[in-house]
């Protein structure tokens, strides 16, 4: 969970002595709503002055220019708090610095909100300039409007990021199919069981900073993998005790799968609407052609990500059940979302779809609906048996582990995952 963003310019406040006393020195620092405790008194406690020179050095170090417009990203962990941190650094021409830092629960998925994060760069990319400009000339209302207009995007981005930390099991399920260590998990376990401490070398091959919980909790969350202990067996030949710790073992595969919306084919047909034929064909001509087992997995992650947008999203769910023409799209879209941007993205992907209708009017109807498409992992149990009765010690799976996946299928066969 976010707990709040911090915006702060960096001063040097060089005294006559020559002597200086770097500050940072606050802009706006704004917490989410149900946030109790942290103040813009005792935002101290929250991130301390030693993390906040830590943050601003891993921004600037190998900047040359004092005087160039420059800005990068960065992500950490805090050293004297609990929480982790996703910050932006701006330097101005005039060689004014500003940092903005999203701070973070230690458990929390921050590559999740990197669009978001970036979205209000861009928006603070316009303000910080803006607030120079106004304290130069000293225009003390328009230094309290940018405040206020500053602090209103922090709420704005604060909030997005909430709407995003509350997944439904469709959303993450893309969250699976948005992250290639994901993807990594899944296509290693459709092969057969693993120790976690295994799994958790290979993703760190693919990046080494991984956090082994964090990727493996949606699985859990949707039941599609379990975990059990194994006790290892001993060699015979050395004494040592091999395959003990924790294991994972898949209990259901999933796909991110295109079905037709039936909801809306039915109710176009039932109301005899004149775009109920040009719609149908065009439904029959997608699905003539697609098969979600031959789906491109870019494609497949492509699909994700749109779930995984707030806005589109939302837009999404609406257009399960509505058809709107074209110049009369509801505004459902946060104040920054460029509806024709998202509309074609949309598009392009062939998750909507534009027909005209016997007065040549333009309408937008939801080509695809998505789903996922759960499936009894059967094919397991050949796998399974020849990694028992391998001769690849190194591949090669124990007694134990093996009885455990079959009777985690066994006793897991008849759960069902509902959407």
């Amino acid at each position: 969970m976010i707990q709040g963003i911090l915006t702060f310019q960096f001063v040097l406040n060089q005294k006559e002595s020559g002597e200086i006393e770097p500050e940072f020195r606050p802009i706006q620092i704004v917490f989410r709503d149900d946030e109790e405790y942290f103040t813009k008194e005792n935002y101290s406690e929250l991130i301390a002055e030693n993390d906040l020179f830590a943050t601003f050095y891993q921004h600037t170090t190998g900047i040359i220019a004092a005087t160039k417009a420059t800005s990068n990203f960065s992500t950490g962990r805090l050293k004297e708090t609990p929480y982790q941190v996703f910050s932006y650094f701006r330097q101005e021409p005039d060689g004014s610095q500003f940092l903005s830092i999203s701070i973070f629960e230690l458990d929390d998925e921050i590559e999740l909100f990197e669009e978001l994060v970036h979205d209000l760069a861009k928006r603070l990319d316009v303000i910080f300039p803006t607030l120079i400009r106004a304290q130069n000339s000293r225009q003390i209302s328009l230094i309290s409007n940018i405040n206020i207009r500053l602090a209103n995007e922090l709420k704005f981005t604060i909030f997005q990021i909430e709407r995003l930390s509350r997944l439904d099991k469709l959303q993450k399920i893309a969250l699976i199919f948005n992250t290639e260590e994901r993807v990594k998990i899944l296509d290693i376990l459709r092969e057969k069981p693993i120790a976690k401490e295994e799994l958790k070398r290979i993703l760190e091959k693919i990046k080494p900073t991984i956090n082994i919980d964090i990727l493996l909790r949606p699985f859990f969350e949707l039941n599609i993998i379990r975990r059990d202990w194994s006790r290892g067996e001993k060699d015979k030949k050395t004494g040592i005790i091999r395959n003990q710790g924790e294991y994972l073992f898949l209990v259901k595969d999933v796909l991110l799968s295109r079905v037709p919306n039936e909801n809306l084919l039915n109710h176009l047909k039932e109301t005899r609407n004149n775009l109920y034929e040009k719609y149908r064909q065009k439904v029959i001509e997608f699905f003539n052609t697609y098969d979600p087992y031959t789906e491109l997995q870019e494609e497949t992650k492509k699909l994700a990500s749109i779930l995984l947008n707030p806005d589109i999203y939302d837009f999404f769910a609406l257009m399960r059940h509505n058809f709107y023409p074209l110049d009369k799209i509801p505004k459902i879209f946060s104040d920054f979302a460029v509806t024709e941007i998202l509309l074609d993205n949309l598009k392009n992907l062939k998750v909507i779809t534009e027909i005209k209708d016997d007065e040549d009017r333009e309408w937008i109807l939801l080509l695809t609906d998505i789903r996922p498409l759960v499936i009894f992992p059967e094919y397991l149990l050949p796998f399974i048996r020849k990694k028992f009765k391998g001769f690849d010690e190194v591949d090669k799976i124990s007694f134990e582990i093996a009885k455990k996946a079959l009777d985690l299928l066994e006793i897991t066969y008849p759960d069902q995952l509902e959407f």
